[in-house]
């Protein structure tokens, strides 16, 4: 029982040295067919006579796999043969012979003492394993045509040499405790101590299956190779990400986000690398400039001030100007309404904003609007001045849909009289095709 006990404790500290000093798989090969033949020796209490002879025959196979490069655990399915047949006669030869048959199944732990201590450092053909573990087993005996359970627990030493990587050779040596055992294994007489068995087996190990075949076992990988692996793959991530942040013009975006990698040194860029152009020096960039090519001011959204009307539209609404908070919510809905060309329908962009005014309008009864409708320069006048009166309407209808009031709205065109920016490009033109808000209070 002492043995069983260090037996475990062995284990428990075995597994917990495993699980902090390794690299798990699959790293490499994990899986492994244990087949091996031998013979078995009984203790002397089981033999018919004084003397324990070697019995004739013992055969193993097993299904393994290694949790790491350390520790694993393997099924195994056994039989042996027991008899007190002597292979030389003597005189001391028992005249009766007994037989029985011995079917066991054992879960053991597994580990390489070779990894374990390093032992790979002086050689890479021999190895050692060590396992330990409990079973359950059946015997046959054939004089008395009984048939005896056993529990057991067993524990062994298999020293390896590697023939190839995908085969190795061993010798196993294996000694087994019957926990519970009611009858000897040949006489089938009542036996009231605890019995063992001697397993000595010639066999081999079988590497080449399993999803991982064509890499090396893990009874044959150093456990600094495992680290070295890891410590590769790392610095082949730590390279691709040095790759990425190369910026080869310099001008301060990476080449993995830089839309044009190849724009000339002290280029002004934004934030995707690509080269900011100022044509006409103001400071403001082409693609917020309304007056690209006229050199103007931040004022006027880069155009000068003789591109844009000076005059403001005459405020002809009666009422006081809104004061206090109301003041910042009417603001926040009073944004300009843009138009595509040549039309009046209200975009849905800008409903939202309307609805809210529509909602502040009827809780605030004593508010009343002006709406001015505005076009670009595109188009002849007359025509100009009926679309930004229409453009007006049309605003005025949503609000009235709404529940607005439509003696609390005004409106009135402008034509192109009144620009808020330069119409000399596509988007200072988008933004002119309007209608501005005036509210006061009656």
């Amino acid at each position: 029982m002492k043995k069983i006990i260090l037996s475990v404790g062995l284990l428990l500290s075995g597994a917990a040295v495993a699980q902090d000093a390794t690299v798990k798989a699959p790293d490499f090969n994990q899986k492994s067919i244990d087949f091996s033949i031998g013979f078995n020796k009984m203790n002397a209490n089981e033999i018919v006579t004084t003397s324990s002879y070697p019995q004739p025959f013992s055969v193993n196979l097993g299904y393994r796999k290694m949790h790491n490069n350390l520790f694993g655990t393997s099924w195994n399915l056994g039989y042996d043969m027991f008899s007190n047949y002597k292979i030389i006669p003597s005189f001391s030869t028992p005249k009766t012979l007994y037989t029985s048959s011995f079917v066991s199944i054992r879960y053991n732990f597994v580990f390489n003492l070779t990894n374990l201590f390093s032992w790979n450092q002086f050689t890479s053909k021999f190895g050692c394993l060590v396992h330990a573990g409990p079973g359950y087993g059946i015997n046959f005996n054939k004089t008395h045509k009984d048939i005896d359970n056993l529990f057991s627990f067993s524990t062994g030493i298999t020293p390896q040499y590697k023939y190839s990587d995908k085969l190795a050779i061993f010798l196993d040596l294996t000694s087994t405790y019957n926990i519970l055992h009611n009858y000897t294994y040949l006489t089938n007489t009542k036996n009231s101590d605890r019995t063992n068995i001697l397993n000595f087996n010639l066999g081999v190990n079988y590497y080449a299956f399993g999803a991982n075949k064509d890499k090396k076992h893990a009874d044959w990988t150093p456990k600094g190779e495992e680290a070295n692996a890891k410590l590769a793959e790392l610095a082949a991530k730590l390279a691709q990400a040095e790759a990425k942040l190369t910026d080869t013009d310099k001008d301060g975006v990476a080449d993995y986000l830089d839309l044009e990698p190849n724009t000339p040194e002290n280029s002004i860029v934004n934030t995707k690398g690509q080269q900011v152009v100022d044509t006409d020096g103001d400071g403001i960039v082409d693609t917020e400039d309304f007056c690209p090519t006229v050199k103007g001011s931040l004022e006027f959204k880069g155009c000068p001030t003789g591109c844009v009307a000076e005059n403001k539209p005459t405020d002809e609404l009666d009422g006081q100007a809104i004061d206090g908070e109301l003041k910042f919510k009417i603001a926040k809905v009073t944004k300009d309404v843009n138009f595509d060309t040549k039309s009046t329908s209200v975009k849905s962009n800008f409903k939202t904003e309307l609805d809210a005014l529509a909602k502040t309008l009827k809780e605030n009864s004593n508010l009343v609007v002006a709406l001015h409708g505005h076009c670009d320069n595109v188009g002849e006048d007359v025509l100009n001045n009926k679309l930004s009166e229409e453009r007006a309407q049309s605003v005025k209808d949503y609000l009235v849909s709404k529940g607005v009031n439509a003696s609390r709205i005004t409106t009135k065109g402008y034509g192109i009289s009144h620009p808020k920016v330069s119409n000399d490009t596509e988007k200072g033109r988008a933004t002119n095709r309007r209608v501005e808000f005036i509210v006061k209070s009656k």
